[in-house]
C-alpha cells in the first residue's frame, strides 16, 4: 500500500469501529463528535473501495474485506504504540501496552498460566502476544523491536542478546495409566520397544529423544513426531504410545510418569532480550514478573 494516498489517523477509527460495531461507541472511545467518525469512515470506504462496515441491528458489522484488513492495522496500530510510549517511565496500573513474545512450546506451557496471573492482577490493560518463531529469526525480530523478548533454550545465546537463566526441567517418559509397562522394568532395551512420539519443531532431524538415544548408544525410531506438547500428550492418554517430556508439562490426569533408563540432557530455559533494550522499564517489568514465575512452578 501506498502510504500516501491514506491518512494514518484513519486506522485508530477503523479499529475502534470493527472493535466496538457501533460507530457512537466508537465515537465515545475516540472522544471524537459521531460526524467525525462517520467522515472518516466515509474516507475509509471511498480508499478501499469496500463498505467496510454494514448495518447490522442497532449497530454494525465488518465485511470480508475489513475483515482481512484489521489484522494488519493492529500489528501496525501496535507497534506504533509500543515505538511512542516514554521508555523513561512504565506503569502497569495503566499501561494498554502490548509485549510480544518468542517461545517454546514446552516454555509456554510451563510459565504462561502463571505469567498470565500476574500480569492480569498488576497490569489489567497489557497484552502479551506469544509466538513460535524459527531461531534464526528470532535474534533479527528482537533487535528490530518486533520482540520484546524469547523465552529458549541455550542454543539461541549470542553476543547481540542478553540472557536469563529461568530454570530447568528434567524429562521423564510419560505413559497412559493402566499401560503394559506401567510397572515393568525400564529397560534401555525394552524403551526401544515401545512406540514412541517425538515432539519437535523441525520437520527433519532429530528431536531432543532421538539425539539423548543416539548419544547413549542406540537408536530410537518415533512412531509420530507432532510439532506441539499437547496433541502429543492427548495421543499418549488414549494409546499405548509414549513420550518424553519435562516433568512439570505433564498433566497429573490420566497420565504416568516414569524415569528414563539412561541420562538425558535437562530443558534449560533462559529468557533474552537485545543488549540494547536493558534500559526499557516495560521490558524490566516483565521480565521480573516471568522471573518469578518460573521460580514459582
Amino acid at each position: 500500500m501506498n502510504l500516501r494516498g491514506i491518512d494514518l489517523n484513519l486506522l485508530p477509527v477503523f479499529e475502534a469501529i470493527y472493535v466496538s460495531r457501533n460507530l457512537a461507541r466508537a465515537s465515545a472511545e475516540l472522544h471524537i463528535t459521531p460526524p467525525a467518525v462517520s467522515n472518516a469512515l466515509a474516507r475509509l470506504r471511498a480508499h478501499f473501495g469496500d463498505p467496510l462496515f454494514v448495518r447490522a441491528g442497532r449497530g454494525v458489522k465488518p465485511t470480508s474485506t475489513a475483515d482481512a484488513l484489521i489484522v494488519s492495522v493492529r500489528e501496525a496500530l501496535d507497534c506504533l504504540r509500543r515505538g511512542l510510549e516514554p521508555r523513561t517511565a512504565f506503569s502497569p496500573e495503566t499501561s494498554a501496552r502490548v509485549f510480544n513474545i518468542a517461545v517454546r512450546d514446552a516454555g509456554v506451557l510451563l510459565i504462561a498460566a502463571e505469567v498470565a496471573q500476574r500480569v492480569r492482577s498488576a497490569a489489567p490493560l497489557v497484552r502479551l502476544h506469544y509466538s513460535q518463531l524459527e531461531r534464526p529469526r528470532i535474534g533479527v525480530e528482537l533487535a528490530s523491536g518486533r520482540l520484546d523478548l524469547a523465552i529458549d533454550t541455550p542454543e539461541l545465546a549470542s553476543a547481540e542478546l542478553e540472557r536469563e537463566p529461568l530454570r530447568e526441567e528434567s524429562f521423564v517418559l510419560v505413559m497412559r495409566k493402566g499401560h503394559p509397562d506401567g510397572r515393568a522394568k525400564l529397560t534401555i532395551e525394552r524403551f526401544q520397544e515401545l512406540q514412541h512420539i517425538a515432539v519437535t519443531s523441525r520437520r527433519t532431524g532429530r528431536s531432543n529423544i532421538e539425539e539423548a538415544a543416539r548419544r547413549a548408544g542406540f537408536r530410537l525410531t518415533p512412531i509420530m513426531r507432532f510439532p506441539h506438547l499437547m496433541p502429543a500428550l492427548s495421543v499418549v492418554r488414549a494409546t499405548d504410545c509414549v513420550l518424553a517430556a519435562p516433568r512439570a508439562v505433564v498433566p497429573q490426569e490420566g497420565l504416568l510418569c516414569r524415569e528414563l533408563p539412561f541420562a538425558m540432557q535437562p530443558l534449560v530455559l533462559s529468557q533474552y532480550w537485545r543488549s540494547h533494550a536493558g534500559d526499557d522499564p516495560g521490558v524490566r517489568w516483565l521480565r521480573a514478573i516471568i522471573r518469578a514465575a518460573a521460580g514459582n512452578l
